[in-house]
């Protein structure tokens, strides 16, 4: 069974919340990275707290689709842009998720970064205090995705206030949101650092 709502947060940020009778856990961030690959690219405090950003190669380059009518597609574009991409809002089952305050200090800090890119088959993730944040790029091309609260920022928080223990129809355990509703593209997911 899988409900659907449409929401907005923030200014003009809009995600599909999925609800599913039995999703599955979060994929742990160490079982995605290869080990060794792993590198800090800066840290910042926030409001007194510490908040890291780091990339990695995948282990794997695919995760499995929650919408079983998406196969693996074949991408031509080069440099896709998923600044203002719709995504899917997929709510993680189980307790435990992050604090979605420690998660709003990870959206503040990133988000008057302007953009970054991600190279095919890595994923940059942030941390601080109980929350980690992170992008997936499970494409072969490049991928340029907007830092502010129209963007990443406000994935981030919608997926803690909206996707935690004591939401709704939950518990929750954390979030993900796919973009084109396809994880084969990439997709942004918060769970507990």
């Amino acid at each position: 069974m899988r409900l659907s709502l449409l929401a907005t947060c923030g200014t003009g940020f809009l995600a599909t919340l999925a609800l599913a009778a039995s999703v599955p856990a979060p994929t742990k961030l160490t079982s995605l990275c290869i080990t060794g690959t792993e590198v800090v690219v800066h840290t910042v405090e926030v409001n007194g707290q510490t908040v890291t950003t780091s990339q990695c190669d995948l282990v794997l380059s695919q995760r499995q689709s929650r919408n079983p009518r998406h196969a693996r597609p074949v991408l031509s574009a080069r440099n896709r842009n998923l600044c203002g991409a719709p995504c899917t809002t997929y709510c993680n089952g189980g307790t435990g998720g992050p604090n979605p305050f420690d998660c709003s200090a990870l959206a503040a800090a990133i988000q008057n970064g302007g953009g970054f890119n991600i190279s095919p088959h890595t994923t940059q993730y942030i941390s601080s205090a109980s929350c980690q944040a992170w992008i997936v790029n499970n494409s072969d091309e490049d991928q340029y995705y907007c830092s502010d609260q129209n963007n990443y920022a406000g994935v981030i928080n919608y997926l803690a206030f909206n996707c935690q223990a004591s939401t709704g129809g939950g518990p929750y355990n954390g979030g993900s949101c796919h973009f084109y509703d396809n994880p084969y593209i990439g997709y942004v997911e918060v769970g507990t650092s």
